[in-house]
Parts: structure tokens; C-alpha cells; sequence
């Protein structure tokens, strides 16, 4: 049975309970992370630890008091799980409250870690490439907030794998947003990268920050600007980024009635790139 941690407690997983009230549950006010552990090593610990800072400030939630413990708890959790390859997942709430929007908890924020098993680079996504469905974003404006509220991205992704997608990926007025948990970047024709700078319209991507940082580091030339509807049709090759996906090829794309297939062999060198940051 999986342990999970609630509260200052390592529990069963069926043992774990939360207040119907917590504000989580009631108006989905919550922060959370994603980490994953590779060979027993958590990637990215300090830039997902720093994150979930800015986006509990950010959110206006109080750190749960185990904020100054988490590194530990998070290695914890997995050992007792027995997981070396893997996911850690956080999530913080404000905790529980009468049902009123500006209710103050008068309690702890609610703290819960548990921990999985994950394919990473054997999946066949990273394998294989995805197919993906272009849609437009209709996601709130604080998306560099990892908040829990994820309707949209649900219905969304939903959406593209009844229509026989993989994944799907947003896009605003100024060109493609990112994917329903993921960044996007495109190769040129030139072999550059292109990618969406940060800003509120996307998630600061952990994975996506070190893959820009090792491709300057093999001599690679990142851009980061807008993606833009004419971009998808004359890109080389379009890959996604995230902790569970790491570098994953898209090797189709549907954007209204236009779909457009692309190669994947810089992709594939990027893949190797990051791989070997992992190990």
C-alpha cells in the first residue's frame, strides 16, 4: 500500500483524510509541483522548490510548516515507497474554512507529498513522438501560477484524445501559449530554438530552463519569442518539455483544418543531450 505525507504524517494512503472544507476541495485554491527522481536523485529540486515559493506568494497561501523540511520529506517518501525512478508530487492549500470566499483559515495550510512510479524515458511518448491537437487557450491569466485549478486543461485534453490526439497545445493572439502540461519549442529551419519567453501567460518551465541552458551549452542558438500560427507550417521539427514528458517529439499537429507532420532527428539529439543530465 502507498504512504503518502498529510499534515506532519506519514500514512497509508487509504488512512488519508481532508476536511470537506478545505479550500482546496471547495474553490480549488491550491499550489502544486512536480518532481521526478531519477536513479534515487530528485531533478531540478531547488528550481521546483523555488517555484512553488513564488506561486504560493504569489496565490497569497501560507507555506505549510513543513516548508523548510521538504527536501528531506520528499526523499523520504520515496524510499518508503520504494521508488528510485519516479515522480514526487506537492501540493499546498490554504486549508480549511467556512465556504466564504475571503474566509481566512485559522488552522495550517495543508500539506500532502505521495509518490509514484514513472516510465520517463521508456514511455512511448519519448519513444515515439505524440500527435497533437492545436486549440485555443482559455485558461486564466496567471498561467505562471502552478495552481491546482486545471478544468480547462482537463476538458482540453480531453477533448484531443476522443478526437484521437495524444496531448494538445493552447494558443493565444500572439501565437501558441504552451501544452495542457508542458512548454513548447520549435526548431527552425536553421536549427535554432524557439520558445515563448516567460511571462503570466506561461508556466516557467523547470525542465524547460535547464534544456535551454544545456543547448547554449552544446552550441546551440535559443531564441525566445512568440511561436506564431504561420511558424507551425515552416517549423523543422516542434518538441514539448515537462518533468514527466522530459523531451517528447511531436510528430504530428493538427491546427484547424491543417495538419502538418514534422521529423524528429534534432529532437532526438536534444533527447540524448538531456538524458545524459539526468544520469
Amino acid at each position: 500500500m502507498k504512504v503518502v505525507f498529510l499534515n506532519g504524517r506519514f500514512i497509508n494512503e487509504d488512512e488519508a483524510m481532508i476536511s470537506p472544507f478545505d479550500r482546496g476541495f471547495t474553490f480549488g485554491e491550491g499550489i502544486y509541483e512536480v518532481c521526478i527522481s531519477v536513479d534515487g536523485k530528485i531533478v531540478d529540486l531547488e528550481d521546483h522548490l523555488a517555484r512553488l515559493d513564488r506561486s504560493l506568494e504569489a496565490a497569497g497561501i501560507n507555506p505549510p510548516p513543513e516548508r523548510s523540511m521538504l527536501c528531506g520529506l520528499m526523499h523520504d517518501i520515496l524510499a518508503r515507497n520504494s521508488i528510485r525512478n519516479g515522480f514526487v508530487y506537492i501540493q499546498v492549500t490554504p486549508g480549511k474554512t467556512p465556504r466564504n470566499f475571503v474566509a481566512l483559515p485559522a488552522e495550517r495550510s495543508t500539506l500532502l507529498i505521495s509518490t509514484g512510479p514513472a516510465q520517463l524515458e521508456d514511455s512511448k511518448a519519448f519513444k515515439n513522438g505524440m500527435r497533437v491537437q492545436v486549440l485555443p487557450d482559455i485558461r486564466w491569466k496567471r498561467r505562471d501560477i502552478k495552481t491546482t485549478m486545471l478544468m480547462p486543461q482537463v476538458m482540453a485534453k480531453r477533448a484531443a484524445l476522443n478526437a484521437g490526439f495524444d496531448d494538445v497545445i493552447f494558443y493565444d493572439d500572439l501565437g501558441i501559449t504552451e501544452g495542457s502540461s508542458s512548454n513548447v519549442f520549435m526548431v527552425t529551419a536553421d536549427g535554432a530554438l524557439v520558445t515563448r519567453p516567460v511571462s503570466h501567460q506561461i508556466l516557467s518551465g523547470c525542465t524547460r530552463n535547464t534544456l535551454i541552458e544545456l543547448a547554449i551549452q552544446n552550441g546551440m542558438t535559443v531564441i525566445e519569442r512568440p511561436i506564431s500560427h504561420d511558424d507551425l507550417s515552416n517549423a523543422k521539427e516542434i518538441f514539448l518539455t515537462s518533468s514527466t514528458y522530459l523531451v517528447v517529439p511531436v510528430v504530428e499537429l493538427e491546427f484547424g483544418e491543417k495538419v502538418i507532420t514534422y521529423s524528429c532527428n534534432e529532437t532526438k539529439k536534444i533527447q540524448d543531450i538531456y538524458i545524459k543530465y539526468l544520469h
